[in-house]
């Protein structure tokens, strides 16, 4: 699922911030430890060299509280820290305590002494590191995500009024102006894009003059060949030779304008020619639609089912009669004698349904443009519908039923 970039960066941010957590919970651990035992021996050290002092001084002993313990008949080249657990038995637990060992003679016997200081657990080290890293870490998250804010607005602002831009423009229109900026790799995109926009608009311009001049002569000729075969078929006699030729030259000249004018279509679709937006019921579309085919309808005796509820869409008027006139005449076209169909329509979907000749192949190649059916028909009608549906967002599906029922079924929501 597409993510927003500010939601991106503060994923990422988090991701790199979880070894940053573990180390740095390592690191401040250590750091305490370390601290906590330079002070206890500096302050360890300081009381030896008390003691030594009060020893040079007075010739005598210091007394019981200053010193914690005093071994006689025991001494040591230099003195030494030492780590201990003493019970205490009020707690019945053991504390760790930091020790001092060191010599002193006196009265010509060796006397050593230990010096003891109360240290901090590991547990208590490592929850005051968990208060102090949770506090850094709340700190960096908030004055990140502050700062993310700051640079989404200021540094990302030129890309998203290229964005505003680039979604506000339309084909047809001339290429946009960007709006300036002095980040060199947003005037870098900005200069592609207008380029691009440019070439774009320029090909959208010449490919529309020459389908609308090809259009125009197309027709022109065509009319000429329809108008003048229908002056020689009229002409001449009952039986007479070519009449026959002249009939199919007539038809093909008919088909072809047909085609060409579908493909037109389904040029001015692709590029969103269409955009005059209004809100519509397209049941309403579908009872316009329907008696344009109650002839040939009557003439195949088909039998009709229709089952339609109000449908509320915002779409163009023209493309929303194409939709359903389309899918009504191949419902009509490739139906059979005596054969049905059925209609049904509500705010959801569009399914329409009809009985027609046995086909085991692919029943999506009816939608492809320029596809052929079995009998040599395009499926440009069908093309175009697609390409409306493509166009607003509906989803087309076609399925054959039964090798005989052919149902196609838009979806108004994808």
């Amino acid at each position: 699922m597409a993510m927003r970039l500010i939601r991106k960066t503060y994923s990422y941010t988090a991701l790199w911030m979880i070894p940053v957590v573990v180390l740095g919970s390592l690191f401040v651990f250590l750091m305490i430890r370390y601290i906590a035992y330079e002070e206890i021996d500096e302050f360890l050290a300081y009381e030896m060299d008390r003691l030594v002092s009060y020893h040079q001084e007075h010739q005598d002993l210091p007394d019981f509280h200053n010193a914690v313990e005093i071994i006689p008949d025991l001494s040591f080249e230099q003195p030494f820290y030492k780590d201990t657990l003493i019970l205490e038995t009020g707690d019945n637990e053991l504390i760790p305590y930091r020790e001092l060992w060191f010599t002193i003679q006196h009265e010509d016997r060796d006397f050593t002494i230990v010096l003891r200081h109360l240290m901090l657990g590991k547990d208590d080290v490592f929850q005051g590191s968990m208060i102090i890293l949770a506090g850094l870490v709340i700190l960096i998250a908030v004055m990140s995500m502050l700062a993310l804010n700051q640079v989404k607005q200021r540094i990302w602002k030129p890309f998203y009024q290229t964005l505003s831009t680039i979604r506000q423009h339309k084909i047809e229109d001339p290429p946009p102006h960007f709006p300036e900026t002095d980040i060199d790799e947003f005037m870098q995109l900005n200069k592609a894009l207008q380029g691009f926009m440019k070439k774009m608009s320029d090909d959208f311009r010449n490919n529309k003059a020459f389908n609308e001049n090809a259009s125009h002569e197309l027709q022109t000729h065509l009319s000429v060949i329809r108008a003048n075969t229908e002056k020689l078929i009229n002409e001449a006699e009952p039986g007479a030779p070519g009449l026959e030729e002249l009939g199919r030259i007539g038809e093909s000249a008919g088909k072809l304008s047909r085609i060409q004018k579908s493909l037109m279509l389904l040029s001015r679709i692709h590029n969103r020619e269409f955009s005059n937006l209004v809100p519509l019921d397209l049941k309403k579309v579908l009872d316009s639609v329907l008696p344009v085919f109650e002839d040939p309808i009557s003439l195949r005796n088909i039998q009709t089912t229709i089952s339609a509820s109000h449908c509320p869409l915002v779409m163009d008027e023209g493309l929303a009669e194409i939709l359903v006139g389309n899918l009504v005449k191949n419902a009509v076209k490739y139906n059979v004698p005596d054969g049905y169909i059925r209609i049904a329509l509500d705010a959801l979907h569009f399914e329409i349904a009809n009985l027609g000749k046995p086909f085991e192949g692919d029943p999506a190649m009816f939608t492809q443009r320029f596809a052929k059916g079995p009998d040599g028909n395009t499926g440009i009608g069908l093309a175009i519908v697609g390409q409306i549906c493509e166009l607003y967002g509906f989803r087309l599906s076609y399925q054959v039923e039964n090798k005989t029922e052919h149902k196609i079924t838009v979806f108004f929501s994808s």
